[in-house]
């Protein structure tokens, strides 16, 4: 949909070539040449994305953008940073002050614009999940691969769906995943259809279309099912993917792989909570303290929750020692299930209901029991 963008510069060459590449798309571009008067302009115009130079004159783009985060009606509003500084140390400063995307320059007017389109279409979703009519987007995340991504992927939404939620299971991998095989499923399509699709196409229809409706209630999207569907999805996949499930259902589950691209970057940023699955041992741990910065990274906002799955049933780090390696305090252990899990596949029935009883099983329904609470004090908080 086209947008209100404003665009803080000033170089007149630079001004002339993002405005034109924006006006192709039928975005209505207004121009600041300073600091100060991009704030006044983004005070009176009220524009949907900014677009901000860092070295302007009178105020520089790192206090227009500090700026714009201490008021209510801008600390939301979508922000990318032009730079000509490409150290790592600018690009943190900006972020820190609450920048959404940052670009070096000189600017690709593609890259710009597929920044520009991620990041309207992430905030409208988040926008709209800010007022309580779209579900909540959850995304699981391993340290490393192979740690119980998808068991537990598989497990919260199953145990959503038996407290009467709406679910659906988005398998966002550009690869095989095992998805379908814990709920014994063939599915005849899959997210791979998606790929040569634009953003725009990706309508409510087609999506319900691939959806896939399980016993347990669930409805999953599997990633792609053979060799010949492999490959990366473009980075606008996402954004537009996730604008229509939100609004199909109260919970969206995403099994991400270890491997982030754009496309995956882009689900994390819109999602309202991130599981970081880790294993209690030494390689798990480093690898997961390094996701922790690549998270820290790409968004000052992403509300991310560790999560161990003690999958050999020994604790080979403590608890404390973890905790201490990582500086952040564990969500959960959850404990070993090896061989009731591989009975669970067997009979494509996860374990949270198979084996209510398990202590696997009645560590999720914890998880589930938070997730519903941190839901009804938000709504506490809104109301009030």
């Amino acid at each position: 949909m086209p947008a209100k963008i404003l665009l803080a510069d000033d170089d007149p060459m630079l001004q002339k070539l993002i405005a034109n590449t924006l006006k192709l798309e039928h975005h209505e571009v207004i121009v600041a040449v300073n600091g100060q008067e991009a704030l006044d302009l983004i005070r009176s115009e009220k524009p949907d994305l900014v677009i901000l130079d860092i070295m302007m004159p009178v105020i520089n783009g790192f206090d227009v953008c500090t700026e714009l985060r201490r008021h209510p009606e801008t600390e939301t509003l979508p922000v990318i940073m032009l730079s000509g500084l490409g150290q790592v140390q600018e690009k943190i400063i900006g972020l820190r002050a609450g920048a959404d995307e940052y670009l070096t320059k000189p600017i690709d007017p593609r890259e710009l614009l597929t920044r520009v389109e991620m990041l309207l279409e992430r905030h409208r979703i988040l926008r709209q999940s800010a007022v309580g009519k779209t579900g909540r987007v959850l995304s699981v995340l391993g340290a490393k691969g192979g740690v119980g991504v998808t068991t537990l992927a598989v497990n919260l939404a199953a145990r959503l769906a038996q407290e009467k939620k709406n679910v659906i299971l988005l398998e966002f991998r550009p690869d095989f995943g095992t998805v379908a095989v814990h709920f014994n499923l063939k599915p005849t399509a899959s997210l791979a259809a998606l790929r040569t699709l634009e953003p725009t196409a990706i309508t409510e229809q087609m999506v319900n279309r691939l959806l896939v409706k399980t016993e347990t209630g669930v409805r999953v999207l599997c990633g792609p099912q053979s060799a010949g569907e492999f490959g990366p999805f473009a980075p606008g996949l996402g954004g537009a993917l996730l604008g229509r499930l939100v609004t199909m259902c109260d919970y969206v589950i995403v099994d991400l792989p270890p491997l982030l691209d754009e496309a995956a970057e882009l689900v994390l940023k819109s999602s309202e909570q991130v599981f970081l699955v880790i294993e209690p041992e030494l390689t798990s741990v480093v690898a997961a303290a390094h996701r922790l910065e690549q998270l820290a990274a790409l968004s000052n906002t992403l509300t991310t929750r560790v999560i161990a799955v003690n999958r050999q049933g020994v604790m080979l780090l403590s608890l404390r020692e973890i905790e201490n390696r990582l500086g952040v305090v564990l969500l959960d252990v959850l404990p070993s299930a090896a061989d009731a899990m591989s009975v669970a596949v067997q009979f494509g029935v996860p374990l949270t209901l198979s084996q209510s009883k398990h202590v696997y099983s009645e560590h999720v329904t914890e998880l589930v029991k938070q997730l519903e609470q941190s839901k009804a004090s938000a709504l506490r908080s809104r109301s009030l």
